[in-house]
């Protein structure tokens, strides 16, 4: 797949601006894995219809770079996915053979100007399956857009392109976003690194808690929480930032999809079973 960027085929250099070429030659942009790769588009490259986003994946660590708020909740949905091990996003296509596939369909390029573009989709991920790593194809547009039938032609150029190389390829909408997920992934993340507790610390105050829901099955989580800091003597809120130090690092699971983590009583939660027998991966500051 990055055989096209070096060296660019005659006929593509011709149609394509200079400062695009520098792009994929020079600045690497659409290649390198994990945190070394660097997407063929930032937000400082691109006008914006919305809010755009620069924020660290949980994945790899690196700064991504989020074009719509659409972009932002379909990237954390991926991020919190632990079957997925690479997000690469702003992935430019290769335009040697996106121009082949339009002039088959008879699909006018996309150009500026009468300058070529490359064509890029909004994420690449690699995904684990049953050991084996596949890729995955994400393209993410409002719902509206795709009343315009030149965006519908251009979707379907991209879709043609991951289908010549067996990659499946998968539109999404804000209609797809499960609201109440976002709002509780959004909560969790800012709490995976609030603390860095060596292992004996993590059993300890994992046990405290595990055994306050367990004796309090039916309470508010805030109450029992409370009442920790009261019993252990420590500051008002300690076991609160720490019950959501261990719900980040799962060590504590709930239904995410249907529960708002404003609404969760003890008894939504289930300890996790890689915690209670000890085999649990921590996840230390990076």
């Amino acid at each position: 797949m990055k055989d096209f960027l070096v060296p660019t085929p005659k006929t593509i250099v011709e149609l394509i601006k200079p400062a695009i070429i520098k792009r994929l030659t020079v600045e690497k942009r659409g290649q390198g894995e994990g945190k070394h790769y660097k997407p063929f588009l930032t937000v400082r490259d691109v006008p914006s219809k919305g809010r755009v986003h620069r924020r660290p994946a949980l994945t790899h660590g690196r700064i991504v770079h989020l074009l719509s708020d659409l972009e932002l909740s379909t990237f954390l949905l991926f991020d919190w996915d632990f079957s997925v091990t690479d997000i690469k996003e702003q992935f430019p296509l290769d335009p040697e053979k996106t121009a082949k596939i339009s002039e088959r369909l008879g699909i006018r390029h996309p150009a500026v100007s009468g300058v070529t573009q490359v064509m890029t989709t909004d994420f690449l991920l690699d995904t684990l399956e049953n050991n084996k790593v596949v890729q995955v194809a994400i393209s993410v547009k409002y719902s509206e857009e795709l009343e315009d039938a030149r965006v519908i032609e251009k979707q379907e150029l991209e879709r043609r392109y991951w289908e010549s190389l067996g990659i499946q390829w998968f539109l999404f909408t804000e209609k797809e976003v499960p609201f109440t997920l976002i709002q509780n992934i959004k909560w969790l993340i800012p709490h995976m690194y609030s603390y860095d507790l060596n292992k004996i610390t993590q059993l300890e105050v994992f046990n405290i808690i595990n055994e306050a829901i367990l004796t309090y099955p039916s309470d508010k989580i805030a109450a029992v929480m409370k009442s920790l800091d009261e019993k252990n003597k420590v500051d008002g809120g300690t076991y609160l930032s720490y019950l959501r130090h261990l719900l980040a690092q799962n060590a504590f699971t709930w239904d995410l999809i249907n529960i708002d983590h404003k609404s969760l009583y003890t008894l939504d939660l289930k300890a996790s079973e890689f915690w209670v027998a000890k085999e649990y991966e921590y996840v230390h500051v990076q």
